[in-house]
């Protein structure tokens, strides 16, 4: 077995033990976020990509228990084209990627709950250029990240890294291609 399925079966059997701090459960968590969007691959050899730039994004969560959370989440970016394969009067394009996940963390007494996330979801790109098509394609994605749970609060801060991964088949180009984003934001949390 690789490591990486190690590493995902330890964490899960961990999340799944009882924690040292009672953590919120039966709770909408509803969060917001800001970060970097980082297109890691070329569109093709030629060396075609889309620049890193700001990204905004949120969503709304289900907190099941103290360990696992399922949410929703959105994020844009407006990223720069540069390349030469096709012509553009405006080469930037809109990039919304949607996805539902599942959160597993193991909540501390510190306030503290290291988590991850798999999910999947969906990646459009809209180009500002009316002379070409948008694109949507399914995405895949898994991340980590932490909270801070403030004390006697509901509500949290926390970091995430994401990567995204998904088959560009659209604007002349045809690849796998891998996005990381590093986002942090606050969380608040509405008991039911």
């Amino acid at each position: 077995m690789h490591r990486f399925h190690r590493l995902v079966l330890s964490l899960l059997f961990l999340a799944a033990a009882p924690a040292s701090m009672a953590g919120q459960n039966n709770a909408i968590i509803l969060f917001g976020y800001g970060g970097r969007d980082l297109p890691l691959s070329n569109l093709n050899e030629t060396g075609d990509h889309f620049r890193s730039d700001w990204l905004v994004g949120g969503g709304v969560g289900l907190q099941l228990n103290a360990n696992f959370a399922l949410r929703a989440t959105f994020s844009t970016v407006e990223n720069t084209w540069e390349g030469t394969t096709i012509e553009l009067s405006d080469s930037t394009f809109r990039r919304s990627f949607v996805a539902f996940d599942l959160q597993a963390g193991i909540p501390s007494a510190s306030g503290f709950v290291p988590y991850f996330v798999v999910g999947a979801g969906w990646f459009d790109i809209d180009p500002n250029d009316s002379s070409l098509e948008g694109d949507r394609s399914f995405a895949g994605r898994f991340g980590a990240g932490i909270n801070y749970v403030f004390d006697n609060t509901f509500m949290a801060f926390f970091l995430e890294g994401d990567t995204w991964i998904y088959y560009m088949d659209g604007l002349s180009y045809s690849r796998i291609q891998y996005d990381i984003m590093i986002v942090g934001g606050i969380a608040i949390a509405v008991p039911f």
